[in-house]
């Protein structure tokens, strides 16, 4: 069957041979293949060649491959199209515009390969594909990085490609959404259909047992503290019963967290061109550091917090109090084990409570978009138009607990049945970007350094201000 001694690499024979299938027949359009694993023993070749052999075939769009699932005979020789996403959950909505495309297209059908990568490593993983030549066609990244990517010319403006579409689109978004997205260029480079914001979650149960109802200020937030401590055997919790990210393990997630915090004293990492973290940010690491070391009322292990962790502890009921970020219903109500009915009589939600009573919040999500070494970025245009439709927002966020981005959609889904959706969009209403900047990523690690350097006792709150504002100001200079 193959010619082990000829001129011709053993992965291009086996190559041209699984053509053959496709062209006799022998393997229809929408067929799975048989496992690599298996193709190997049949053709007594090891897998890495087997897959080298079916790498190219996907390259030219006779194959493509369902993560998870197999590796598929395309229809029709259908174009591919490549997405990276973080998680599992954002295939769906892209696999379902898909399906929409080719039922509007079948005589020049789409395939989207999709790659999920973790949220950990999707920046990294983008940033080194676009160092390579080799960048997917679409990306899902956190709106907060929207401004260093279109600064450093890794992006199409959504609204060069679809212009029309991009103007209705725009005034269908929740206004900050709309103000977290643009350029300042004045171009539109993604496609947000969902939105976040950073709340507190805590324990309605557990709270109504040491006699409390709900968190509106810090001062409920140390008196909580203090009541669930005292009685923490009782309730069957951890000695700690507050969780929240307060290290660079955590990632973004420690400022998606911890920021409004700094928000709610009327100070930011940024104004202008000039750092704005002032002595109210001081006194903000010092309720920090009064939090885990001085009343005890977190683990002084936050610091080593992963970004997924406060949520983890908060659903297995170790604590009662977790920061965290409205997208978290979904695995909340899962690891848990709630039904949407004891969610929403077991759990609460609140923004984050300032220290002088107003309370403050973190507008985020997700963002799809089109990269400028896309080969098919009309396409790739095309499948955001579908899916920021009305109707897959609506699908997608009904089936993960999310909220939409778009108004109508929104505005369609105010009704008690999706009450979790109407209380975040009332939260939502209320919380505001970060700072919209091509350095983000550097201010963000700035402030992380300064709580860390808080938390685990290397400096103390002013110190660890002053080298913030010194290192802000050294990343605004470049």
């Amino acid at each position: 069957m193959l010619d082990r001694n000829g001129p011709q690499p053993l992965y291009r024979q086996i190559k041209d041979l699984i053509l053959g299938w496709v062209r006799s027949g022998e393997v229809t359009p929408g067929s799975r293949l048989p496992p690599e694993r298996e193709l190997g023993r049949r053709f007594g070749v090891s897998r890495h060649t087997v897959r080298e052999a079916i790498a190219e075939l996907e390259r030219e769009g006779v194959l493509y491959r369902v993560q998870g699932s197999g590796t598929y005979v395309a229809h029709r020789r259908a174009t591919v199209l490549r997405a990276l996403v973080p998680e599992r959950e954002w295939m769906i909505p892209l696999y379902e515009a898909e399906t929409l495309y080719n039922s509007a297209h079948s005589s020049s059908p789409i395939h989207i390969e999709v790659r999920a990568v973790g949220r950990p490593r999707l920046r990294d993983e983008l940033i080194l594909a676009v160092a390579a030549g080799v960048a997917p066609d679409i990306a899902l990244i956190d709106s907060v990085w929207l401004a260093e990517l279109a600064h450093l010319k890794f992006l199409i403006p959504i609204d060069e490609a679809a212009p029309r579409w991009a103007e209705e689109f725009e005034g269908d978004l929740l206004p900050g959404i709309l103000q977290g997205n643009h350029h300042a260029d004045g171009h539109l480079y993604g496609v947000q259909t969902e939105a976040s914001a950073s709340v507190i979650w805590y324990r309605r149960d557990l709270l109504a047992k040491v006699g409390m109802e709900r968190l509106a200020s810090w001062e409920d937030l140390l008196e909580a503290g203090h009541r669930l401590k005292r009685a923490w055997r009782r309730l069957g919790i951890s000695q700690y019963p507050i969780a929240f990210c307060g290290g660079m393990r955590g990632g973004e997630t420690t400022t998606y967290q911890l920021l409004p915090l700094v928000w709610a004293v009327g100070e930011d990492l940024v104004v202008g061109t000039r750092p704005a973290l002032g002595t109210g940010t001081a006194a903000v690491l010092g309720d920090l550091e009064h939090l885990v070391h001085r009343e005890e009322f977190a683990s002084p292990q936050v610091v080593a917090f992963s970004w997924d962790e406060p949520r983890r502890l908060f659903s297995r009921g170790e604590v009662a109090i977790a920061f965290g970020g409205t997208y978290e219903k979904r695995p909340l109500q899962s690891m848990g084990k709630w039904s949407n009915r004891e969610f929403r009589a077991t759990v609460g939600m609140g923004m984050t409570p300032g220290r002088d009573g107003e309370g403050a919040s973190v507008l985020g999500g997700m963002v799809f978009t089109v990269l400028r070494q896309s080969g098919h970025p009309e396409l790739a245009a095309e499948v955001l138009k579908l899916v920021a439709s009305p109707e897959l927002v609506e699908s997608f966020c009904l089936r993960t607990g999310r909220v939409p981005s778009r108004t109508s959609v929104a505005r369609k889904l105010n009704t008690d049945k999706h009450w979790f959706q109407r209380e975040a969009e009332w939260i939502l209403a209320r919380a505001r970007p970060r700072p919209w900047s091509p350095y983000y990523s550097k201010l963000s690690i700035q402030f992380r350094l300064m709580v860390e350097n808080v938390l685990t006792g290397r400096l103390s709150p002013e110190q660890a201000l002053t080298r913030a504002r010194h290192g802000i100001e050294a990343v605004l200079a470049e």
